[in-house]
């Protein structure tokens, strides 16, 4: 899980300032999200997040307790991709801390029949 290749494509291709990747245990890995995610990072947490997920953790934990405001257009950026590794992979996705305008984004999205929501710390 973030192993030195994951740790490489991260730095040379992702939002480095918006994305915080940790190991919680076997099988498990928390990303944080920080800041404001503009469209741009959005799309590139997006295809980092996709891509974590196809290394094989069983469990994500997406905390969104220190993002900016999230826009719609920026939810569908990261999260769409994010529900699609997640389903092709088959790892369990649980959003933690998201404000009430992103969980409308992703109901709207229909992404709750692939996501778990908490309001607590991952």
């Amino acid at each position: 899980m973030p192993d030195r290749a994951w740790t490489n494509w991260l730095l040379t291709h992702g939002p480095v300032r918006a994305v915080d990747v940790r190991q919680a245990g076997p099988g498990t890995v928390v990303v944080g999200l920080r800041g404001a995610v503009g469209a741009k990072d959005a799309q590139r947490a997006g295809r980092a997040l996709a891509h974590l997920l196809a290394a094989g953790p069983r469990e994500a934990h997406i905390d969104l307790a220190h993002a900016g405001a999230l826009p719609p257009s920026s939810v569908a950026a990261v999260f769409l991709p994010l529900g699609a590794a997640a389903r092709d992979h088959d790892v369990a996705v649980t959003v933690h801390r998201a404000g009430p305008s992103t969980r409308a984004a992703l109901r709207a999205l229909g992404l709750d029949r692939f996501l778990a929501y908490s309001d607590e710390t991952p």
